[in-house]
């Protein structure tokens, strides 16, 4: 599970957690204004302008504004970076709206503490000094408001300049976070390389660099499982033709040679969807994904013919191989579809080897 899958998975989060934010403000808005217009308090009734100015009007706001944060986050034309800002924006609009429309100036000084918290989640420092960038510019604006409409006190301004202390607080425990962060995930990425390369090596076969008999059957367990139903799934399984005369003619060296220079003519006809194995001794295995039986035996074929043509300096014979292909057939199992493929092979080997045969 990387970075940009965590992040994918918590910026789903945050819009569904704004989307229930919104909500619950609104709730509030309409609950609070029907409390106090039946407690007869004039300046609420329905033919003053605070239903609309102070309650519908921020709740359109709010609504427009997250559906447009929730379209913006799905879409798939964005990079990552511009999502997490939007989602950032959107938290903050509605923060301000809050704090705007009702006039509370102390929430539009806190409303950044959250922005920067996320900014340090997302590990974006240029998305943390734009918050705190903004914080200080509106702090100014709240500095100015208070001056011009109520008349700025010694209260008003200790308090903006508690809130603009707040906020370079949050910006150093954010810059703390993000780099605290970075340098772990660098360390747990270094880890996850390394285990990924021992999990490798341990799945592959020493000499060839193939899988081996362990990993084949996870692999092709895991193919059966990713296939879809309308796509094709074929497994060739191949036996080097008379190769103990081989080993005990021209010794093992020689038939390491041999299956070393079948192990790169296979991989030199294979894609990179095919999945290459060596099953054990002189046996192979090749799952080809998304191929039919007849384009299976094509490609085989071609492997074949360029095996036949090797020189070994140790022998005048040419050597071969015989295979078997099987095609995926619903219900069987990873056993069965290999011994499908492996007594094809066998057949191959009764019928005078040197040869392909499809089950």
């Amino acid at each position: 599970m990387n970075n940009n899958f965590l992040q994918d998975t918590f910026r789903r989060q945050l819009t569904n957690a704004h989307a229930l934010t919104v909500l619950t403000i609104s709730l509030f808005e309409i609950i609070g204004y029907i409390i106090f217009v039946n407690l007869g308090i004039e300046q609420l009734s329905l033919q003053n302008n605070y239903l609309r100015i102070k309650v519908i009007l921020p709740i359109l706001i709010n609504v427009i504004n997250h559906i447009i944060a929730r379209i913006l986050t799905n879409s798939s034309k964005l990079k990552r970076r511009q999502k997490n800002t939007i989602i950032i924006v959107a938290a903050l609009v509605t923060s301000l709206i809050v704090a705007v429309f009702h006039k509370e100036y102390a929430v539009t000084g806190c409303a950044f503490v959250f922005p920067m918290v996320l900014s340090a989640t997302f590990n974006d420092k240029r998305l943390l000094n734009t918050c705190l960038f903004s914080s200080v510019f509106i702090l100014l604006c709240t500095l100015f408001a208070l001056r011009y409409e109520k008349g700025l006190n010694l209260t008003s301004f200790l308090n903006l300049i508690v809130l603009f202390g707040f906020s370079i607080i949050s910006y150093l425990c954010g810059i703390v976070s993000i780099n605290f962060s970075r340098n772990n995930s660098s360390t747990i990425d270094a880890q996850a390389q390394q285990n990924n390369m021992l999990l490798d090596n341990v799945q592959r076969d020493q000499m060839t660099g193939l899988y081996n008999h362990n990993a084949f059957y996870h692999q092709l367990k895991s193919a059966i499982d990713d296939k879809k139903e309308d796509e094709d799934l074929c497994l060739a399984v191949i036996d080097v033709d008379d190769f103990k005369f081989i080993n005990d003619t021209y010794g093992h060296d020689r038939g390491d040679e041999v299956l070393l220079t079948l192990s790169k003519i296979i991989k030199k006809h294979c894609s990179k969807h095919d999945v290459l194995c060596r099953y054990g001794g002189e046996e192979f295995a090749i799952i080809l994904k998304h191929q039919n039986i007849s384009s299976a035996h094509k490609k085989l074929l071609s492997i074949l013919n360029d095996f036949k043509t090797q020189n070994f300096f140790f022998t005048e014979k040419i050597i071969t191989f015989s295979a078997g292909i099987a095609d995926y057939r619903d219900g069987l199992s990873e056993n069965d579809f290999f011994a499908l493929a492996d007594q094809t092979m066998y057949q191959a080997k009764k019928e005078g080897k040197n040869r392909i045969l499809k089950a």
